[in-house]
């Protein structure tokens, strides 16, 4: 059996024969975490020597808590984490079906607790004196080798499912927001805190609520369909990658 130090959080909407670019299912869990259930995270084997875990991780109301899906990765031994989400423009310069990288986040969620430093249990140390970026710049660079001239992007975590008023898209532009996100927080802070790297890839699937809602052309599923091309080869990247300045 294949091991795999890369898990995918895939929340974009994808056909479920289109993660068969990433090889095989060869073992799929349910993981009980003091924090819930986690899954199912399927390992998918690409040859002999490459696997990688997925896990579909669309935001829904009744939502995992997501201490239990990083502290699942954790047990599983996943030392990196690309989380593939959907998000909404808030700066007017990006247009639907555009993917991003993130470099910096807002938190604007109401999910409590988003840490795990409250758990003896965990085995964290805290150390209030280092600060260090909370998505991982190699990560994020192996990205734009494969999709070249990226843009790197603020987001904005709320939770899902309620769109933003016109005003609140104002606010979130004036505090520096580029994107609009439901997946990527408070999962980067938690990350941190487990000393994973993790970078987050946003595909722009709207416009805020203050911007034209012009009609869909088709973009977002051509863009979706381009970005899960580049997976098989990410994957070999990021296996092969050496220590980063995340320090994994």
């Amino acid at each position: 059996m294949p091991t795999a130090s890369l898990l995918i959080l895939i929340a974009v909407l994808l056909p479920p024969s289109a993660l068969g670019i990433l090889g095989e299912v060869v073992d799929e869990r349910i993981y009980l975490t003091p924090y819930g259930e986690a899954g199912p995270l399927a390992l998918r084997k690409l040859s002999d020597s490459l696997a990688v875990w997925v896990q579909p991780y669309t935001g829904l109301p009744t939502r995992t808590d997501p201490r239990a899906t990083i502290f699942a990765a954790r047990q599983l031994g996943v030392q990196r984490i690309l989380n593939w989400d959907m998000g909404i423009a808030i700066n007017p310069v990006l247009q639907r079906g555009q993917p991003v990288i993130v470099d910096d986040y807002i938190g604007w969620t109401s999910h409590q607790p988003d840490t795990f430093f409250s758990d003896a249990h965990t085995g964290l140390d805290i150390n209030l004196g280092s600060v260090r970026s909370p998505f991982c710049p190699e990560l994020g660079s192996a990205i734009q080798q494969l999709l070249p001239g990226l843009p790197e992007a603020t987001v904005v975590g709320v939770d899902f499912l309620r769109r933003e008023t016109r005003a609140e898209a104002r606010m979130f532009r004036h505090w520096g927001a580029d994107v609009l996100s439901y997946n990527l927080v408070p999962e980067v802070a938690l990350a941190q805190e487990m000393k994973m790297c993790y970078t987050g890839l946003v595909t722009i699937s709207g416009y805020a609520a203050d911007r034209t809602q012009s009609e869909s052309m088709g973009e977002v599923r051509a863009s979706l369909s381009t970005t899960v091309q580049m997976l098989p080869t990410f994957v070999e990247m990021v296996t092969h990658m050496r220590r980063c300045e995340c320090g994994v």
